[in-house]
């Protein structure tokens, strides 16, 4: 069995960034997207990967993930589109005086964009082998219809205080699942799936053994994770073993 190929964006946030970092460690092949490739390289060699191993598994792109041109670069090695598209792409929080919303972002509509921006560049490759998209989004945005997957306490934080990144992250998750919904031969993708943890946190991690998994008609529910879990369930779960049939095209949370 061929191991599959990772396209990275958003690697230099820790949520992907550990996944990359599993994945390279593993011997997987990887292509990320970087604005500041210094800055992705330091990342990785924090989480512990040599620099032999960077130079033989990693292949880094520099631009902005809003240029179809560079996107479509990105998500090509060794001549053919990759397996997998792994997105932790977010922008910087940022508090402004407004009641209704105190904290927006540098960029609001980051993650819209950019996902956007990876379906259109996939639609332009035309390719038969398409790609699943690993999109780390959170929990609290769930609709009305499917039961609540945030603890009671958490509910105001979610709605109010973090409204708007949580908006941008809602619109993206309509735009992998519209985009399924297109007739075959207009789709860039095979297939999505919503990665949701709760609250995350920095740290070492409490492994694997710790996290919970829900999906939306039965969420896990709590009120932490940290990001190196996050990043180890995604490559452990998602792309070492394959996205599992039943959470295709579906949201799974994640929490302790």
């Amino acid at each position: 069995m061929t191991t599959p190929t990772v396209a990275f964006f958003g690697a230099t946030g820790d949520c992907a960034g550990y996944c990359l970092s599993s994945a390279l460690k593993a011997g997987f092949n990887c292509i990320a997207l970087a604005r500041t490739p210094s800055k992705l390289t330091n990342s990785m060699k924090a989480k512990g990967v040599s620099t032999t191993t960077l130079d033989s598994h990693l292949t880094i792109v520099s631009g902005d993930v809003k240029d179809v041109s560079t996107v479509q670069t990105a998500l090509q090695l060794n001549g053919r589109v990759v397996d997998y598209i792994v997105s932790g792409i977010g922008g910087l929080p940022k508090l402004q005086w407004s009641l209704w919303e105190p904290v927006t972002l540098n960029d609001p509509t980051i993650c819209q964009d950019a996902g956007a921006t990876i379906l259109r560049a996939l639609q332009g490759l035309q390719v038969e082998q398409k790609p699943t998209f690993i999109n780390v989004s959170t929990t609290g945005i769930s609709p009305r219809s499917v039961p609540r997957d945030v603890p009671l306490l958490f509910v105001p934080l979610y709605h109010w205080f973090l409204s708007v990144p949580h908006a941008d992250k809602q619109v993206l998750e309509e735009k992998l699942a519209a985009h399924t919904k297109l007739p075959e031969k207009e789709r860039g993708l095979r297939a999505y799936v919503n990665v949701k943890p709760s609250l995350l946190m920095d740290g070492a991690g409490c492994g694997l053994q710790a996290v919970r998994v829900g999906v939306d008609e039965k969420p896990a529910v709590g009120y932490t994770i940290q990001r190196k879990d996050v990043g180890t369930f995604m490559f452990e779960r998602l792309v070492k073993t394959g996205v599992p049939q039943e959470w295709l095209n579906k949201s799974v949370s994640v929490t302790y």
